[in-house]
This record gives structure tokens, C-alpha cells and sequence, in this order.
């Protein structure tokens, strides 16, 4: 466990603006814009922390809030152009760290690739049992 949080805490070095959640937040409304509920779920995060992380983003003009017609309380989340320039920005930064971080592993860089692909496996399949 100690690995993943090493891990995380390298990778959201790496990222220049954005934290590790606001990454992670991004990318999920630039794959599936939706709204905030569904969202919230998908992340993992309490509706209160995704509203912090939304507020965030919309004030670095990353996302914006649009209004679902016929349905005065619904809003859907999209991605700003500037937040598509800055996901695509922290995901060339993280791919360059990990490249780094594999580099180093030398001889074992196919077996570190192995193990986490096995390890992502197993969180999907985890994610399908739970649903």
C-alpha cells in the first residue's frame, strides 16, 4: 500500500496546475459529461468534496456548468477548451513521469508493466462485483 501512495503523491508532482483529483475529475467529464451525482459516484467522492473540486475547476475556467432544459435544478458538467489544453497537458506530464519511473526499472520495467496491469484488472472486475 505504501507503493500506491508513493505513487499517486509522484504522479501529482508531476502535474504543473491540477491536483490528483481535479485530474481525475476532469478526465471523467471529458469522457462522459454528465451530471454532478452520477459523477460524484463515478469518482468516489462525497457530493461535497466533488463540489469543492467543481467550484475549483470552474473558477480556472475548466469546466462549466450547463443547464439541462426542462428540468430547472439538472445541470450538466462539460469540459471548456482550456480544460481540454490543460487534461491533455497533465496527462503528457504524468505519461513523461512514468516513462521516468520506468526507465529506472531497468530489467524489471515488463514485470512493473505486468503487475499493474494485473493490479487494474482487478480493480475493474472489484468495481463490477460492487455494482
Amino acid at each position: 500500500m505504501r507503493a500506491l501512495a508513493v505513487g499517486a503523491r509522484v504522479l501529482e508532482r508531476s502535474l504543473d496546475d491540477m491536483t490528483l483529483p481535479q485530474f481525475r475529475v476532469l478526465a471523467l467529464i471529458a469522457f462522459s459529461p454528465e451530471r454532478a451525482n452520477r459523477l460524484a459516484e463515478k469518482a468516489a467522492v462525497s457530493r461535497p468534496s466533488l463540489t469543492g473540486l467543481l467550484d475549483g475547476l470552474e473558477a480556472r475556467g475548466w469546466v462549466q456548468r450547463v443547464e439541462v432544459e426542462g428540468d430547472r435544478r439538472g445541470v450538466n458538467l462539460e469540459v471548456t477548451k482550456a480544460g481540454a489544453a490543460a487534461l491533455k497537458k497533465a496527462e503528457r506530464a504524468m505519461t513523461a513521469e512514468l516513462d521516468a519511473v520506468l526507465r529506472e526499472a531497468g530489467d524489471d520495467r515488463a514485470s512493473v508493466i505486468d503487475g499493474l496491469n494485473a493490479l487494474g484488472r482487478a480493480i475493474t472486475e472489484l468495481r463490477h462485483a460492487r455494482q
